[in-house]
């Protein structure tokens, strides 16, 4: 039984991995071919919810179309190079039409983001004239961009049900779906959950049953999503995981006794890119899972640890996360592998790891040291960076380095760095590790200087 239940698993991830059709060229495409039939050059492209056999299915131009999708941050021409095929965006701003021409010039599809006010942010869904002008924006948003051959889905709101107690944000979500169902008859609604509560999407199937999708964005507790849809009545419908990777800063992860947080290393956050798909994705293809939105396809711009999800460096170098779902999405690796830091053992500071909770002192000489080993043999180069705690990355931040860090190395570039801190506070260090072909592997340790 257990062979049986494995080779069917291998059965289903392969038919996911192929569903879309041949597998995209590494390569640029040839600006002089004609467009494909699935992303003419204007005009709007049929995507639907069909049964079949009891599941339910997305259509894209009369095809299934298993999404294979990255939250998108930063670096959108890399997402098809490594199998993606659809970018999710939050919300309509001045970039929205420039990133759908460019999903168009890359044939990726974008699951479209219409923002809406959340009550943990000030809004009043008892406020009618509040909900009206909302209502009137959305409306202008969605007339707007109807008909990009881009456009995939409508994802009206993310993670409303954050703090809320109000259940007629449900109803309004629902009026929103209902008119954009009355402006566009080609592209599916969705909305985005915060988690898979029952409760919500006993209220959503009550409140919006014209939601074509539901869509959950999940890390620590991921496991539990498709049961958990199911046993709430969500069981005739598509679902996604518009989320999902490492678990959150925000759950139980380990840290320092001043709250600096353990993070692990590039090559063990790329085991739990490849084994959540596996195990939580790929798997519930016949249960109605209609694919995900990788979180988080560039570099982070925010977050309580800035390095804690992005699957590419500052400089769009790959870590072992992006290649992790080369694999997910093409079903192997690329020719050359990110470098690899096996354990967040293999970087110290003065002899220590990071669980040993360093303390350093102003005007003391420290040494940091990290092991890494490359698959092909290439030679590899190093980048140590210290950060403050807390930093965000700027996308315009002119620094050279991985990070904008401190100058405070005699050597930054050498497996063995010296470092001298100037200051008290809380930091991180960083040690990046590059090869010949431009791929990067990280580690982190917190310290705490007084």
């Amino acid at each position: 039984m257990k062979i049986f239940q494995i080779s069917l698993l291998l059965i289903t991830i392969l038919f996911v991995q192929s569903c879309n059709g041949e597998e995209e060229s590494v390569e640029k495409k040839d600006e002089t071919e004609e467009p494909k039939d699935d992303f003419p050059s204007e005009g709007a492209v049929k995507v639907e919810v069909i049964e079949e056999g009891g599941i339910a299915r997305i259509y894209r131009n009369g095809k299934p179309y298993f999404i294979k999708g990255a939250a998108y941050n930063n670096f959108i021409s890399e997402v098809p190079k490594y199998g993606g095929n659809s970018i999710r965006t939050y919300g309509v701003s001045d970039e929205t039409l420039a990133v759908l021409d460019s999903a168009l010039e890359n044939e990726i599809t974008v699951c479209l983001g219409i923002w809406i006010n959340r009550e943990t942010d000030g809004f009043d869904y008892e406020d009618e004239g509040a909900r009206a002008e909302q209502k009137e924006r959305i409306r202008q948003e969605v007339i707007q961009f109807v008909d990009h051959p881009a456009v995939l889905m409508w994802g009206i709101g993310n993670e409303v049900d954050s703090r809320y107690t109000n259940y007629k944000v449900w109803d309004f979500i629902g009026e929103i779906s209902d008119m954009i169902h009355e402006l566009d008859p080609n592209h599916p609604t969705t909305t985005v959950l915060a988690g898979a509560d029952p409760v919500d999407v006993e209220e959503i199937i009550d409140r919006a049953p014209s939601l074509d999708i539901l869509s959950i964005n999940s890390y620590n507790a991921i496991a539990t999503v498709q049961e958990k849809i199911y046993g709430a009545g969500w069981t005739n419908k598509p679902y996604l995981v518009t989320e999902w990777g490492p678990s959150g800063t925000w759950g139980s992860v380990s840290q320092t006794p001043w709250g600096g947080i353990f993070e692990l290393t590039s090559t063990e956050k790329g085991e739990i890119y490849r084994n959540v798909y596996t195990d939580h994705i790929a798997s519930n293809y016949s249960n109605n899972c209609g694919g995900s939105y990788v979180f988080l396809w560039g570099y982070q711009t925010h977050g309580a640890v800035a390095t804690w999800y992005g699957l590419f460096t500052r400089k769009k170098k790959p870590l072992e996360a992006a290649h992790a779902m080369y694999y997910n999405w093409k079903g192997s690796f690329p020719a050359n592998r990110a470098p690899r830091i096996e354990s967040s053992d293999d970087i110290t500071l003065n002899g220590k790891i990071a669980e040993e909770n360093i303390t350093l002192s102003v005007g003391i000489k420290n040494t940091a040291s990290v092991k890494a080993l490359d698959l092909e043999g290439d030679q590899l180069t190093y980048d140590w960076q210290i950060v403050p705690e807390g930093i965000v990355l700027e996308r315009d931040d002119p620094s050279e380095g991985s990070l904008p860090g401190l100058n405070v190395f005699v050597d930054n570039s050498t497996k063995t760095a010296e470092f001298t801190m100037q200051k008290r506070g809380e930091y991180r260090l960083y040690a990046f590790v590059y090869d010949t072909e431009g791929n990067a592997a990280s580690a982190v340790i917190p310290f705490l200087v007084e």
